[in-house]
């Protein structure tokens, strides 16, 4: 009797993907939900560091500077690392024919340890403690106003280089895409990745990414590597939910990947209330006591293409953590008051999204190979022995 032995089949290679909307100070829910996360992830007994868990983490605005921090290396900016020992990436040897037949166990191979990541927390309190500081009104006069942005970039400015000094962009521990939109040269979507940096600092793509028309004047830079000029805008006017643009991101880094699990958080949903009659004219489109409907609407419109595009892709398993918010907070709010209203509106996603989030939990839990993490440095504490089932400037000038 002849016996054919079936070829064991590759595991499909599958990555994992965070995304985080923009939303000005409304920040302070989808870094309340990272908080909330990494606790669960932690619940599994998976101590490893929460950040290091994600192939690539993109942000747009708000959640672009939330993309950056997480990314950014520990002790090159000033945040604070996540506490805890030192943790090592934990993987098993792929048996041959007789040692499976054999039933024996596999064999755990521990290898380099994972990076640091800043702590979470640390990126909640920029919101609490910095929110007032970048928010400062310029002193002037009524009609001055008019003619000009509504914020001082200075302190905004002063605060991301306090934060992340001069460090490359290209020294992301883990791949980076933040989104902005390049008003030179006719307009054009501009992300801005650790991959393809040209030479950006991290606290140039910070400012580049939020750089909110109104808001903030643009950001000025000259493309160190082309000598380009761009004037960059928040990355909100092309991408507020950045999904499509970290799929595409994603294909160029990891060509053979078929599944791609994104999780994306979103900064809140404001209700639409603005009535459209035939009379609707000009005025009422723009109507700032109505909060701008046609801003609303394109910016609604715009994440509803995203998630439209997220959903039906074959290759991406796409959860979404998102509510409707039941006050309207303005991107620029920075009172207590407001802020802790947030944080009980993002535990009321979080709960509702429970389900979900346990699912997506339990998929980091299982990773065994790191190979998207930077390559640590040298010099590094020797491996502890443990048993084997022990598991879990594009730059500026």
């Amino acid at each position: 009797m002849r016996i054919t032995l079936a070829k064991k089949q590759k595991a499909e290679e599958e990555r994992f993907i965070l995304t985080i909307d923009g939303g000005g100070m409304r920040g302070v829910i989808p870094s309340y939900l990272l908080s909330k996360i990494s606790n669960l992830l932690k619940e599994t007994g998976d101590a490893r560091p929460f950040a290091d868990h994600f192939d690539l983490i993109a942000g747009t605005s708000t959640g672009g500077l939330i993309a950056l921090a997480l990314a950014s290396p520990v002790g090159a900016v000033s945040l604070e690392a996540e506490e805890g020992e030192p943790q090592y990436q934990t993987i098993r040897k792929e048996q041959t024919f007789f040692e499976r037949l054999l039933k024996k166990e596999p064999q755990v191979i521990k290898t380099s340890v994972l990076p640091q990541t800043v702590s979470i927390e640390e990126i909640r309190n920029l919101y609490k403690v910095h929110g007032k500081n970048i928010f400062q009104k310029k002193q002037s006069k009524f009609f001055g106003g008019i003619f000009s942005d509504k914020y001082d970039e200075k302190p905004f400015e002063d605060f991301l280089d306090s934060v992340f000094h001069d460090t490359p962009l290209s020294k992301a521990i883990i791949p980076t895409l933040v989104m902005s939109y390049d008003a030179s040269s006719g307009g054009k979507p501009f992300p801005i990745t650790s991959r393809d940096s040209h030479g950006f600092l991290y606290k140039e793509a910070a400012r580049a990414t939020s750089a909110a028309p109104t808001y903030f004047r643009p950001a000025f830079f000259t493309d160190r590597e082309t000598g380009e000029n761009l004037t960059l805008l928040d990355g909100g006017l092309i991408a507020d939910n950045p999904v499509m643009f970290a799929y595409t991101e994603a294909k160029k880094l990891y060509p053979s990947c078929k599944r791609f699990h994104i999780l994306s958080l979103s900064t809140g949903k404001a209700q639409l209330l603005f009535k459209i009659t035939k009379s609707t004219g000009v005025i009422g489109w723009l109507d700032p006591t109505q909060g701008a409907p046609i801003q609303k609407i394109y910016t609604t419109a715009l994440i509803q293409a995203a998630e439209v595009f997220a959903r039906s892709n074959p290759e991406i398993e796409y959860v979404r953590i998102d509510g409707p918010l039941k006050n309207r907070y303005k991107m620029d709010v920075t009172d207590d008051e407001a802020i802790l209203e947030m944080e009980e509106e993002a535990e009321e996603m979080f709960q509702s999204n429970k389900e979900a989030l346990d699912a997506y939990v339990q998929l980091l839990s299982k990773r065994t190979e790191f190979d998207q993490l930077a390559v640590q440095e040298p010099g590094l504490p020797a491996l502890p022995a443990k048993e084997e089932n022990d598991a879990p400037e594009t730059a500026g000038t």
